[in-house]
């Protein structure tokens, strides 16, 4: 019987492109349930898995589940390469991201990540520091707010929803998702569900500031990465999922004269080749025994 906490997405695929040195030392840059830590830790032998996660809760679980040849570290993957450097001098094999909020999270009430579930309106990542979305959603203006829900959660109706949280604050706080979701539901009805979710997806992203925590936390793996290193990104939605194409193009691109040129005067060379070509989603029996797992998108590249 599995000891994680959750159904990883694409298991088998993400083990699969990460891990091609059983003896090498593998970073999972979001640990969250354990799932892929535990499908990773199956397939090396003298390896070594190196978990990073910002979640204390995330970080104990593991270490009362994942007994194997794992080291923890309780930080962002943004400092992964400063935290790598004593554990891992020369460099590492690989380094995993599965990008988003995990089970782990959105099935934890007090978390406050699910309209799904009553809890407080918190969804951080690290639950001892920062500002929860509570204070976002009451503190904001109404411009402010209509911003945040278009760049993060592009709802198309962010205005109307701005308004109606800025209505129903000045009756009380908005502490609790129960509150925050009846009042979406109330002000876009005919939105249902997606209004909900790209709402909470907003306020979750601007509460972790997880595009620009994106952006440092690839560059600082392909810091971390050795020569023939793989890294392995799982997006779930396409502001993620934008950030890692355009990465992994400026990694994988060489010369970019124009083709009429007949010598290259750029000096472009790539730094890595793509393990695949398009990227990997999951299968409709995937999506079926685990409905979250219907927008992945699997990519991966190698470190020349």
């Amino acid at each position: 019987m599995t000891t994680v906490f959750h159904q990883p997405v694409l298991p088998d695929e993400v083990a699969d492109l990460l891990v091609h040195d059983p003896t090498g030392i593998y970073v999972d840059a979001t640990l969250g349930g354990g799932g892929h830590a535990e499908e990773i830790l199956n397939r090396l032998t003298t390896g070594r898995l190196i978990g990073f996660d910002c979640d204390s809760d995330a970080i104990r679980w593991c270490g009362k589940h994942l007994n194997k040849n794992i080291v923890l570290v309780h930080a962002r993957f943004s400092n992964l390469y400063e935290k790598l450097l004593p554990l891992a001098p020369s460099r590492v094999q690989g380094v995993l991201f599965d990008l988003g909020v995990s089970s782990f999270q959105l099935e934890n009430s007090d978390r406050g990540f699910s309209y799904l579930r009553d809890g407080p309106l918190d969804c951080r990542m690290d639950a001892t520091s920062g500002r929860t979305a509570a204070a976002l959603i009451n503190e904001l203006s109404r411009q402010e707010l209509r911003r945040l829900l278009r760049t993060y959660g592009e709802e198309p109706q962010a205005a109307r929803i701005a308004t109606a949280i800025e209505y129903a604050r000045k009756r009380e706080p908005i502490n609790r998702t129960q509150q925050l979701a009846s009042i979406i539901a109330a002000a876009v009805p005919a939105a249902g569900v997606k209004a909900l979710a790209r709402t909470f997806q907003a306020l979750r992203i601007a509460v972790n500031n997880e595009l620009e925590e994106l952006d440092r936390g690839l560059e600082a793996a392909w810091k971390s990465l050795a020569s023939g290193g793989h890294l392995v990104v799982l997006a779930y939605h396409s502001l993620e999922s934008r950030r890692v194409k355009a990465f992994f193009a400026d990694k994988t691109r060489g010369c970019t004269c124009p083709p009429n040129l007949p010598v290259c005067s750029c000096g472009g060379q790539a730094q890595a080749v793509r393990l695949i070509r398009r990227a990997i989603r999951p299968t409709l029996g995937e999506i079926r025994a685990n409905p979250r797992a219907r927008s992945a998108q699997l990519r991966a590249i190698k470190k020349f």
